[in-house]
């Protein structure tokens, strides 16, 4: 499950109460079923009141602690309280309020409990107890499952496809082994690559929203994380049309579809990064009105974006650059490029022309050695890492291609490959069109005669390509408990999307990698 924002509106008088709460969450947020914010938590240099309505419009859950001395203040009764309802009538948001010490209600600015939104009922009133800190945290994590639920929902619906759904009854019953005709086999959508935007098989999370209300922010700089196939590519794409939708200005640039050449010197690359950014926006390359030999790449390139591109009175231009991390390979490149991203995101801070631009970064791994962290934009911005689909997400993804698997059947395919994005549509994709039956699928899938046979021997080229690599690999296949590494093993492995870290230790994604690798590293 993806975590719920757990926003908390409080009087600072209250401030050793909320302190309290906080150890009672460490659970929920430690197992990433919410993650809370406060006004503390705004950094020095941050503007107080938008970081608050900026937490306050994009929380899931709404905590309410309440006290006389909550109801005396006028910013907390009258603007933080009175948004909350708003958003919770809306179904935006679920408000939860906690009465924290005894309250007049009679008397208090917002007087009766019908005053809240539906729903909106207290989870206890305040004690010294455990056990009411205790309630509060078992209420908010049901809020969580709730909130949740509903708002994937509701994404649904507004993603509801226009045409006809796809359905057991107009495909014949692939679950049964049914081959479709071939007509009918072309309406399904192949897992290869990034989910189209108008596709019904893209399960939306929580980021799309958080990452949309990012981008109307001057200067934001969204870091989109993930292994390869784990769907960063898909969720850029749908940023980048939140961007449309805005009306702003958007590019796309992949970095492994760019030319060898180009990362031979960094000034060529820096050209042709300005020319590919004006391209898709009709803007006609003029380097040698903006190039000058006596200054830098990173000068030049700045000039070029500053005087051509973000022109005053413009609309704001999202960059997203995909497959970031190709760089990483090439020294001179990384440190100038990254230092260069960095600074156009400090200048943002004070400088209003380069708030218009807006930078998405979509990436496998970070760099192993950090450079200077002030001239990093890894340590900067929104990080959003994806992880995998929920048993719940693989139902419902199994029901869009027409299958009627049962629970039972579901767990079987979770227990083998896990959540993982690619390894469940390419499944769900050759059972709907007859390729092959669960049962087919369950006895080949670690083996390369399987349906998994490419993605895994290329993982395994990887791997034998690095010796030591691929020996670290065996250790963790081979041991049925986690395994600690050297540091830079495991983090490759990482990034590999091969392994998953229990503490300082890792064990295999899933245990198709276990069969897998166990088999054809041998040892």
């Amino acid at each position: 499950m993806e975590s719920v924002a757990v926003f908390f509106s409080y009087s600072h008088k209250d401030e050793k109460l909320r302190d309290r709460l906080e150890p009672h969450l460490a659970m929920l947020k430690r197992d990433r079923v919410i993650e809370t914010w406060h006004d503390r938590k705004i950094s020095a240099g941050t503007e107080w009141a938008q970081a608050i309505d900026d937490n306050l419009n994009t929380a899931g859950i709404i905590l309410l602690l309440i006290s006389a001395d909550f109801l005396a203040s006028d910013y907390c009764y009258s603007i933080e309280m009175q948004r909350a309802m708003e958003r919770h009538e809306a179904g935006e948001a679920r408000v939860i309020p906690v009465i924290l010490k005894p309250v007049d209600w009679a008397g208090a600015p917002f007087g009766k409990l019908q005053a809240f939104p539906t729903n909106a009922k207290p989870v206890t009133t305040w004690s010294n107890r455990d056990q009411a800190w205790t309630n509060i945290a078992q209420g908010i994590r049901q809020a969580a499952l709730e909130m949740v639920e509903v708002l994937q929902e509701r994404r649904l619906q507004l993603e509801e496809p226009t045409a006809t759904p796809v359905t057991p009854s107009t495909l014949g019953n692939p679950a049964s082994g049914d081959t479709p005709a071939i007509d009918d086999r072309e309406q399904w959508e192949t897992p290869e690559g990034q989910v189209p935007i108008e596709s019904q098989f893209y399960i939306p999370s929580a980021y799309e929203g958080r990452c949309a209300v990012e981008l109307q922010k001057p200067g934001s700089l969204i870091r989109i994380k993930s292994p390869h196939h784990m769907g960063k590519s898909s969720l850029m794409v749908r940023v980048l049309a939140a961007g449309q939708a805005l009306g702003y200005r958007t590019v796309s640039l992949n970095l492994e579809q760019a030319n060898q050449r180009l990362f031979e010197d960094v000034e060529k690359f820096m050209q042709w990064f300005c020319a590919s950014v004006g391209k898709p926006l009709g803007v006609r390359v003029k380097l040698e009105d903006y190039w000058d030999d006596i200054f830098g790449a990173n000068d030049n390139c700045t000039d070029y974006f500053e005087q051509y591109l973000l022109k005053e009175g413009a609309s704001p231009l999202v960059v997203a650059i995909d497959n970031f991390d190709r760089i990483f390979s090439y020294h001179d490149i990384e440190t100038d490029f990254c230092g260069l991203l960095r600074g156009w995101y400090e200048r943002s801070r004070s400088q209003p022309l380069w708030g218009l631009l807006r930078l998405v970064i979509v990436y496998s791994q970070e760099p192993y050695l950090q450079k200077d962290i002030n001239q990093s934009p890894f340590n900067v911005g929104l990080p959003i890492e994806l992880g995998e689909f929920t048993a719940a997400q693989v139902q419902q993804l199994v029901q869009l291609h027409g299958l009627a698997w049962t629970a039972a059947e579901v767990a079987q395919v979770m227990d083998l490959i896990g959540g993982h994005p690619y390894l469940v549509r390419s499944l769900l994709y050759h059972v709907a069109v007859g390729d092959l039956t669960l049962a087919e699928w369950a006895r080949s899938a670690a083996t390369e005669a399987g349906i998994y046979g490419g993605y895994l021997s290329g993982h395994l080229k990887g791997l034998e390509d690095h010796p030591a690599l691929a020996a670290a690999m065996r250790s963790v296949v081979q041991a049925e408990e986690p395994v600690r590494l050297r540091s830079e093993d495991a983090f490759k492995l990482d990034s590999m999307g091969l392994v998953v870290r229990v503490d300082n230790e890792v064990k295999p994604r899933c245990h198709l990698y276990r069969l897998y690798f166990r088999d054809r590293l041998g040892g």
